[in-house]
């Protein structure tokens, strides 16, 4: 299932099953990692997180990791722009910036949408 948590209350807003649309935006996001988020403490404080379980899992490979992604964890902060969270297959934390559009998209589709 897919977690929509409000960062601020901490709570799980909306659970929603994955569906072949969002595997296939979420793989569109994972193509498109624009670099390095850079905040020295990402998180946020207000906004939403989405947690995407990604079957199959998806092969990541740029300059920065080479590795399958078995879960999308993408930042909707009240104040910036969306990022997202990965863990390698040694569970090792990545915080990458994203093209905007995609992550917007799946944000609206999940809340209005279902």
């Amino acid at each position: 299932m897919i977690e929509i948590y409000n960062i601020e209350q901490e709570t799980v807003i909306k659970t929603i099953t994955v569906n072949p649309f969002i595997q296939k935006d979420s793989d569109k996001i994972l193509q498109e990692i624009g670099g390095i988020y850079k905040k020295f403490n990402p998180l946020p404080e207000k906004g939403l997180l989405v947690k995407i379980p990604l079957d199959p899992a998806i092969h990541v490979a740029n300059q920065w990791v080479n590795t399958l992604v078995d879960e999308l964890i993408i930042f909707y902060p009240e104040e910036d722009e969306p990022f997202i969270l990965i863990y390698d297959d040694e569970n090792s934390t990545y915080f990458f910036t994203v093209d905007r559009k995609v992550p917007e998209e799946i944000l609206f589709t999940l809340l209005f949408h279902h």
